[in-house]
């Protein structure tokens, strides 16, 4: 009992990791920020969800696009680092830049995104 109670309490510990939603044009380019962030030790993990279609207003027309969606694994004391850096490097006038509080997950796998980011 003792022990599954102190794995759940560290499985709610989840130190500060997000999860950063980024869409990109296309995977050349998705790949390009994802190994810069990854060789910058600014993710953990970056996992690309290619051919997701976008609806959105832009200049006052709706638009459909489709676009690669990466999900970037992070700390809270890195993500405005990853803002500036996808920012600096996005084609994107104005990129999708929305980041997630993890608020729950497998010790083993926060334990690496951890030692990964560090």
């Amino acid at each position: 009992m003792q022990q599954h109670l102190n794995e759940t309490i560290s499985h709610q510990n989840n130190e500060g990791f997000r999860i950063v939603l980024c869409t990109t044009p296309d995977e050349a380019t998705a790949k390009i920020i994802t190994k810069q962030l990854l060789t910058k030790k600014l993710a953990a993990c970056v996992t690309l969800l290619p051919k997701a279609i976008s609806f959105y207003h832009w200049q006052g027309e709706l638009e459909q696009q489709t676009e690669v969606q990466m999900l970037i694994k992070t700390h809270i004391s890195l993500q405005d680092k990853v803002f500036s850096h996808i920012k600096t490097h996005h084609p994107y006038q104005v990129p999708e830049l929305l980041a997630i509080a993890v608020t729950d997950g497998d010790i083993n796998y926060l334990s690496w995104l951890k030692k990964s980011l560090n």
